[in-house]
């Protein structure tokens, strides 16, 4: 970790990262942004960047067919935007995705396991609070993607998102929506 500047909202007296620490990290061609530790684990530390990097559509065409795993996103994903991080960061990065419907609104809504195919995410604790699940794009709201397909029966072209305002919502696949970037740092 000697290469990655951690920032934290107060001093603390261990050198072990926590809950709530920030890191910057500068992705190539897309800017300097901070990513917060939501979850820690004997696996590693779970980032998630504090912003958008960028605004893309989930699929060219409007369909949810393959959900996440099989959309033009994801290969976006795992080949630019990791290819964007820095060197010391890339080896160490593990499930590199955008956040689920779980782990930003848990599964206590009803309209949200009616609408959303499901996940096995707890809510992190950090996304209890509204106000961490808003984020911006270039100092503008944006709405943001999440890895839930809707359900066939509510529509086969939708993925669930994060509206301005910090609630579930969904989009079709071909308009563009915020990226906000979650990853395993792996100790």
């Amino acid at each position: 970790m000697e290469n990655i500047k951690v920032l934290r909202k107060q001093e603390t007296e261990t050198k072990a990262l926590m809950v709530g620490d920030q890191i910057s990290v500068s992705l190539d061609g897309l800017g300097d942004f901070t990513a917060t530790a939501h979850k820690i684990t004997d696996k590693g530390v779970l980032f998630i960047f504090d912003e958008y990097v960028i605004s893309k559509p989930m699929n060219e065409k409007n369909t949810n067919n393959g959900g996440y795993e099989k959309s033009d996103l994801k290969k976006w994903i795992d080949s630019v935007l990791l290819e964007a991080f820095p060197a010391e960061l890339k080896d160490r990065i593990a499930d590199l995705s955008i956040p689920t419907v779980g782990e930003l609104f848990g599964h206590e809504d009803e309209w949200d396991r009616e609408h959303f195919e499901p996940d096995n995410d707890e809510q992190l604790p950090l996304m209890k609070e509204r106000r961490n699940r808003v984020a911006y794009l270039k100092n503008e709201l944006e709405w943001g993607w999440l890895r839930n397909a809707t359900k066939k029966e509510v529509s086969s072209a939708d993925f669930a998102c994060v509206n301005y305002y910090g609630y579930a919502y969904y989009n079709v696949a071909a308009d563009s929506n915020g990226v906000r970037p979650e990853f395993w740092l792996v100790r």
